[in-house]
């Protein structure tokens, strides 16, 4: 009997990252019906794949987890004793169709059999060819036995990833991602890099609904915004208070791009700060209670931080996590708000947040190989959407470039090479800046010169650059005038604490807008 695999399914019964199946796809070498993988089709294409082997997905979750913060992190785990009860009633009834279904089949291969050896008997001059047909049939069968061993190993590991796991599959963007331990189905959503609509997140005010087309879910969290008796006829919920039970289909909204998020003004405090280099601060901020930044990555939003005036920054984190935001911030920035960061800022200087703003965003349907470009504290924005990409899995590659100063000004190498480290399919290069500055025409056109040697074929990639304007007016007439299509260069000029060119909503007392 076949059993198809949604690609994320398959893409962790193998061991890899779903872009790598999508790569053999495309190459012809393992085929697909209706977007689902057979699963002997898939032990076909790995033959040597081991069940226990998940090294490369074990470097990608290591790369999540250090983007989430700890107390989100230590939400999740095991699925609590109902959930299991559930998921376990779910198998069995699946085991007991499956068993139903083989005893069928099994008395249809025993009748097949024993009409064939009656057809032999009364063939005649055809009792060869009848006979032939009978070696084929059983040589099928035994070959089908031989592969027993393997599907049943996958089978088994496929049940075990069903019991900690549920499996979400969004409709009408075909989005999917998995359910762990005890999250909501908007905390998995949100964790695995996609914009749901929400509001509140914490079931008052209704932005999370979403109707259930399949599945099975439950109630972990009281809902305050009520649900008519027609709506949960009609199969809705709120995400942010439901868990998969079972494997799930639901119909709800994304945001696809800028124009769907809504202007939001939050408040939080400093939590954090670090100094990779004298002259760089990494500044964390955790918004209030109940306050989340819904964004997209390679947004930017204004600071307003404590005496200091508003000022605009990249936000340099993935969505992945909206509570905990990380900006980068440069002593060289002439603007008030840096100044303070360096020099007069405390651990618990209250934060006002208003945006995001900006479309410097991820085209998560694509599907393209990506260049990644950052100009020294352009990098801010870059690493959001490295983050994002990675945690989507919609780029077939990723290279990234960093220019910088020489002398420490890649501020976080180690990070970038981590990544290169642990995925097949991102390249990380870093590049010297000129020493006359961003200005220096000869400078700038040697460092893109290099991202063209690299990849010649330029009609294969969308480019995203975050440089300062002097670079990006040198850089793109020269990519363009070397082939790149129009649509396929997005640019960002870096934002490091300018002042804001609207004016900022008045500050929050409570819940986000």
């Amino acid at each position: 009997m076949a059993q198809y695999l949604t690609l994320s399914r398959a893409a962790r019964l193998a061991g890899v990252k779903r872009g790598a199946l999508q790569r053999r796809i495309s190459e012809g070498v393992l085929p697909t019906f209706e977007g689902m993988i057979e699963l002997s089709d898939l032990l076909r294409a790995y033959p040597d794949a081991r069940v226990d082997d998940n090294t490369m997905l074990e470097h990608v979750d290591s790369i999540k987890r250090k983007a989430t913060p700890r107390s989100l992190r230590e939400s999740t785990g095991m699925p609590d004793v109902e959930t299991v009860v559930a998921r376990v009633a779910d198998l069995s009834e699946e085991l007991a169709r499956t068993k139903t279904e083989l005893r069928a089949y099994t008395g249809l291969i025993e009748r097949l059999q024993a009409r064939l050896a009656d057809t032999e008997r009364a063939a005649g001059s055809a009792a060869g060819a009848v006979r032939a047909l009978r070696a084929w049939f059983g040589q099928q069968l035994d070959q089908r036995l031989e592969a027993v061993d393997s599907r049943e190993a996958l089978i088994a590991r496929d049940a075990m990833l069903r019991l900690m796991t549920a499996h979400v599959h969004l409709f009408p963007s075909g989005h999917d991602f998995f359910v762990e331990g005890n999250d909501t189905i908007l905390e998995a959503g949100l964790q695995a890099g996609y914009a749901l609509k929400y509001g509140c997140a914490d079931g008052s005010c209704g932005e999370c609904k979403a109707r259930l087309l399949a599945g099975k879910v439950k109630e972990i969290r009281a809902c305050g915004h009520p649900l008519s008796a027609a709506e949960r006829r009609q199969g809705y919920l709120l995400t942010c208070c439901n868990t998969a039970i079972t494997d799930i289909e639901l119909e709800t909204r994304e945001a696809r791009n800028a124009a769907d998020i809504p202007r939001q003004t939050l408040a939080g405090e400093v939590c954090k700060l670090q100094r990779p280099t004298d002259d760089m601060a990494l500044l964390h901020v955790k918004t209030q209670p109940r306050q989340r930044l819904h964004f997209l990555a390679g947004q930017y939003v204004s600071l307003a931080i404590g005496d200091a005036p508003p000022g605009q920054f990249s936000v340099a984190n993935c969505p992945c996590d909206e509570t905990y935001l990380q900006f980068h911030v440069s002593r060289a920035a002439p603007f008030p708000v840096a100044d303070y960061v360096f020099n007069h800022m405390t651990l618990s200087d209250r934060v006002v947040i208003e945006g995001p703003h900006g479309d410097f965003t991820l085209d998560e349907d694509s599907g393209a190989s990506l260049i990644l470009i950052a100009w020294d504290a352009g990098f801010a924005p870059i690493k959001s959407l490295a983050e994002n990409a990675m945690a989507l899995d919609v780029a077939e590659t990723l290279h990234l470039y960093w220019v910088a100063p020489a002398g420490g000004s890649h501020y976080q190498h180690n990070l970038c090479r981590s990544w290169a480290d642990a995925l097949d399919n991102f390249r990380y290069t870093p590049l010297e800046a000129p020493a006359a500055g961003p200005a220096d025409r000869g400078g700038v056109e040697a460092a893109f010169n290099q991202v063209i040697e690299d990849h010649p074929d330029l009609n294969s990639f969308v480019f995203y650059v975050s440089a300062p304007r002097a670079v990006l007016d040198i850089a793109v007439p020269y990519l363009l005038a070397r082939g790149l299509p129009r649509v396929q260069l997005i640019t960002e000029t870096i934002h490091q604490g300018e002042a804001p060119e609207h004016s900022p909503a008045p500050a929050p007392e409570g819940q986000s807008t």
